[in-house]
């Protein structure tokens, strides 16, 4: 008998092991609502007032208070994990987020708290952007022609038909007067006059995909897209010129700092400006591995970016010594 002890002993310390390992234990006591913004892919950006709201990968929401130089986590509710495309807020409380299988979130509270309020479980297809204003309708682009509009700050949605089809509409845009502008693949352009009431489909000078929409001044509109293509319109969006950045790559997002130059971001982190609404470029970034997907003005010729290697900064301002830019035409 005295032979087998050590052998139940090697048995005893085996099975205290194997419980040790799979039995429940706290987890290390690190900050829950710490996270590093450059540990996710950041698809959108937006201003909760003076706070920062980016949205990404695996439905992750964070929130910056100090100008995107510290990160915490937002709660959702229910948490689906699929990825955010796309973050508006139309007003410093009231912000809406969207993404893969139909997900729409709202938060009432700038971005601390948000609650699902349409998510599509029998699809998964994604909604790609959003825009609207606090006072009017919200509406929600997405992938095969969806378009879905808030009559109520985006508690509720319902859809609205297009002259388009099944198209992806990748992005929508309005100037806050009135005229809304939603742009897609194979060169699609709807416009609206009307706050979206109703969608007109214009002719396109490019017949690739358009990624994204920015209204200018004077009812100037520019469109961009797959392989550097950029549209401008001078009248509303009802006519489009083709604008050749010289850029070969596909733009993401766009932006007009202090309501005056163009920033396109996107593929490669590439970055051009444009100084003249939209007519002539400068290439300030080019070349790499990382997509910049989502850019954020925070004054002073400073920028949020976000893309695959999550959230950077970039300024706008050249240093004194490499003040010349390359102007393409």
């Amino acid at each position: 008998m005295k032979k087998n002890i050590p052998g139940l002993l090697m048995s005893v310390a085996v099975l205290g092991a194997a419980l040790f390992a799979f039995s429940p234990r706290p987890l290390p006591a690190f900050p829950a609502s710490a996270i590093a913004a450059s540990q996710v892919q950041i698809n959108g950006l937006a201003h909760a007032g003076t706070r920062v709201v980016a949205v990404g990968e695996r439905g992750v929401i964070l929130v910056s208070d100090d100008r995107g130089v510290s990160w915490r986590r937002a709660a959702v509710t229910p948490d689906e994990a699929s990825t955010l495309t796309q973050v508006f807020f139309i007003s410093p409380r009231v912000g809406i987020a969207v993404g893969h299988d139909g997900w729409i979130l709202r938060t009432a509270d700038g971005g601390d708290h948000w609650q699902e309020v349409h998510f599509d479980h029998g699809h998964s297809d994604p909604l790609l952007s959003v825009w609207g204003t606090k006072g009017g309708n919200v509406f929600v682009t997405g992938s095969f022609g969806q378009l879905l509009v808030s009559h109520d700050a985006g508690a509720t949605w319902a859809q609205q038909q297009t002259p388009v089809g099944d198209r992806h509409l990748n992005a929508i845009a309005g100037d806050g007067h009135g005229h809304l502008v939603i742009a897609g693949e194979t060169g699609t352009l709807l416009v609206s006059g009307d706050a979206g009431a109703t969608w007109e489909k214009r002719p396109s000078p490019y017949e690739g995909s358009l990624f994204g929409v920015l209204p200018l001044a004077d009812g100037a509109w520019l469109a961009y897209g797959m392989r550097g293509n950029v549209l401008r319109s001078t009248d509303q969006g009802a006519t489009w010129q083709h604008v050749d950045s010289h850029v070969g790559t596909s733009y993401f997002a766009a932006i007009r700092p202090d309501n005056k130059d163009i920033v396109l971001v996107g593929q490669g982190g590439a970055i051009v400006t444009s100084g003249d609404g939209g007519e002539t470029y400068a290439v300030r970034q080019v070349g790499g591995v990382q997509s910049l997907d989502a850019v954020l003005d925070m004054g002073s010729g400073q920028l949020l970016l976000g893309g695959d290697a999550g959230v950077d900064r970039f300024s706008l301002a050249w240093p004194t010594s490499t003040a010349s830019s390359t102007v393409v035409r």
